[in-house]
């Protein structure tokens, strides 16, 4: 999808003529090379060369181009930022940005589609920053239709799903909407219609409207294969062409283009002025010698220029000063219109047209005429009027919302489809994505409680409507494990009271701790991928090792995400007190120096039997509870705030209120043993990502 935006405006020439001010930014390589482009760094520095040479309308004051790695969203909203401090009020402002698009907003080369408010540039900063210029402007889409991320777009798969998506229409008319905020005039022009892609073009090595915005200034002429009419900018006598005439170039030339392409662009223009004047100067409009050759105007595209049509308005004969012949005699050789089709058999006659429209103009030569063809620049059937069928499913695309699968009217030309194949039609499904059960719209009940998993506030366990699906705590404390198909397994550890610290990682304290739950294990790199799609891992390829390199800060967002996922807030990470009562055995302790026993290389992977990497979890022996790995194969982060131990007796502390640090606690593999003793503790700045470092979950036992 290829987006640009240029900005100007439009004003009857005054005797000083205004500065230009030019920001053009492109972007063909992202930092997330998934979105790459082609040509859009050459739209970018090509246009902004030909706005430069503009030295007869406008005095060029300041360039700036930012390509690729440099049109950052910061770069480009800082540059805005700077132009508004050099910029008056009768200047000229032209901002150009090629490249991505999605609803609202631009897509700047550092975009990460999995959080795309913060990473791109907004339609309401950019409205702001705009206006905030104090000068005239005119914004010009090049863009796909809205389309979506998840389909192919010049084979590109752009990802992601609906709710990212930009119609060429709708944003053009957003940002009319925001230019018409101020009193400056303005001209908003999009490539393409909304239901339309914008192409790149290979051979221009530009997108097609940037070659033919590029071809307007050249002053190049451009053949309509269809019916053989040449169209040109139609420069006034001193080369210079007016809003209407680049319209109405752009909209003819920018089809002509594109006819080769399954559905030909068609240009869209919404002016806040009813004005017409100069905005541009049309190379070779001068001849030697400081004189001036018009640029022949020729509106009815008969090939005759209009000074010299006596019939400008209509498609004529040379031979007959620009008009059609009108004959007497025999009436079966007239032909009005020059298009070789008697008028006696012209369905229209003073207009031309295609022998596969009767003599009617034919946009798409399929037979239809345009007067009559709802699909009038893509060629299709009469009995679709005009329209294609590309599925062939007896609905034409125009009316059909998947036109490329094939579908059945009742479901409005698409399939009728079932993503998780449980019989219930996804249109009717409320959980479409996940198999489930009719008599739950399609929505799973995985603890069978007869409340569906979407309004079970906790999805893995029997509970009541009454407690919004969750069992009643003190059942709940009965459970000796729960399994989340996600989160994983866990253990309950039951509430007691023991000694926390020891001589050396002191002083040593009574501590009393409620009832919780806390994983088996450390958790593992599947399980982060399964909610958080990527793997910061220094150790991959092993889906059951541990996950590594994780700071206090993304374990906060993982539990953020997993909680989202099941409703509540069951989630957190232990408290240091909890960590080390469970790690000694909670009240099945037996006082031993590690997690599960005295021996470290029987119960955790410590420096000198890891083999310098972590390892599988519950591939050693587990602790009293059924807690694997509370020794070694990576540190465990707590949620507590490093701070001096209290000497008081405590009932679960949840550490400092405040602080600079967070406690880890366990070993890993990088440690000697005695750094894997259960009494040991750690701290580091929240922000730490580390291979040694990881987590594991605690879970309540009632919310």
């Amino acid at each position: 999808i290829l987006l640009l935006l240029f900005l100007g405006f439009f004003y009857t020439i005054p005797a000083q003529k205004p500065e230009l001010f030019l920001l053009s930014v492109g972007v063909a390589q992202y930092q997330d090379a998934a979105l790459n482009l082609n040509f859009c760094a050459d739209d970018a520095r090509d246009l902004a060369k030909a706005l430069q040479e503009q030295t007869d309308l406008y005095q060029v004051m300041e360039t700036k181009v930012l390509t690729d790695a440099q049109a950052t969203r910061a770069a480009v909203r800082t540059e805005l930022d700077l132009f508004k401090k050099k910029v008056t009020a009768n200047d000229l402002f032209v901002f150009v940005f090629s490249g991505h698009g999605i609803e609202d907003a631009l897509v700047p080369y550092d975009f990460d589609i999995n959080d795309p408010s913060a990473t791109s540039l907004l339609k309401g900063d950019l409205r702001s920053k705009l206006n905030g210029l104090g000068c005239n402007y005119i914004v010009l889409l090049d863009a796909c239709h809205s389309g979506s991320f998840t389909k192919q777009v010049n084979g590109k798969d752009i990802r992601n799903g609906d709710a990212f998506a930009l119609s060429v229409e709708q944003a053009s008319q957003q940002l009319a909407e925001a230019l018409g905020s101020t009193d400056k005039n303005a001209i908003v022009v999009s490539s393409s219609a909304s239901d339309q892609l914008s192409y790149e073009c290979p051979g221009c090595k530009h997108g097609y409207f940037a070659q033919v915005v590029l071809d307007c200034i050249a002053g190049k002429a451009i053949t309509d294969p269809n019916n053989g009419r040449t169209i040109r900018p139609q420069a006034d006598g001193n080369g210079f062409l007016t809003a209407l005439g680049f319209e109405n170039y752009l909209t003819e030339a920018v089809r002509i283009k594109t006819l080769t392409q399954a559905n030909p662009q068609k240009v869209r223009v919404l002016r806040s002025s009813g004005a017409d004047f100069p905005i541009l100067r049309v190379k070779n409009a001068a001849g030697g010698g400081g004189s001036t050759i018009p640029i022949s105007s020729d509106r009815d595209g008969d090939g005759v220029p209009d000074k010299t049509d006596d019939c400008p308005d209509t498609y004529g004969l040379k031979t007959n000063k620009g008009c059609p012949i009108k004959a007497s005699g025999d009436q079966s050789k007239v032909d009005s219109d020059g298009d070789k089709i008697p008028d006696a058999t012209d369905a229209c006659p003073e207009t031309y047209g295609t022998q596969k429209a009767h003599g009617c103009p034919d946009a798409d030569n399929d037979g239809v005429p345009d007067q009559s063809d709802k699909c009038k620049y893509l060629a299709g059937a009469a009995q679709w009027e005009g329209c294609p069928d590309t599925d062939q499913d007896g609905i034409p695309n125009h009316q059909d919302n998947c036109p490329t699968d094939y579908g059945s009217l009742l479901e409005g030309g698409c399939p009728s489809s079932d993503r998780d194949k449980d019989q219930v039609p996804d249109k009717s499904d409320r959980c479409p994505d996940l198999a489930g059960l009719e008599n739950f719209q399609g929505c799973p009940d995985t603890d069978k409680d007869g409340i569906p998993d979407v309004e079970d506030k906790c999805p893995n366990e029997k509970g009541s409507v009454l407690r919004n699906g969750c069992p009643d705590p003190n059942q709940m404390k009965k459970a000796e494990t729960i399994i989340d198909p996600i989160a994983g397994t866990f253990n309950w550890v039951k509430g007691g009271s023991f000694q926390m610290g020891s001589k050396s990682d002191g002083p040593i304290h009574s501590v009393t701790v409620s009832d919780f739950y806390l994983g088996q294990t450390e958790v593992t790199q599947a399980q982060w991928r399964a909610v958080m799609g990527e793997n910061p891992s220094r150790f991959r390829d092993c889906d059951d090792c541990p996950v590594e390199q994780v700071s206090w800060d993304d374990v906060q967002l993982f539990i953020t995400k997993i909680n989202n996922r099941n409703g509540g807030n069951m989630y957190r990470l232990p408290t240091e007190a909890e960590w080390e009562y469970a790690a000694r055995g909670g009240k099945q302790k037996k006082g031993y120096i590690y997690a599960g026993g005295n021996e470290i290389d029987a119960v955790g992977w410590y420096k000198r039997n890891a083999d310098n990497k972590t390892h599988r979890v519950k591939s050693k022996t587990a602790n009293a509870l059924g807690l694997y790995d509370m020794s070694g194969n990576v540190w465990e982060w707590c949620s507590d705030w490093h701070a001096a131990y209290d000497l008081a007796s405590l009932t679960d502390p949840t550490g400092a209120s405040s602080g600079t640090h967070r406690v880890f606690r366990g070993g890993s593999w990088v440690n000697d043993q005695d750094d894997c003793a259960v009494s040991f503790r750690s701290f580091i700045n929240v922000s730490f990502r580390y291979y040694g470092l990881g987590f594991r979950l605690a879970r309540e036992v009632a919310f």
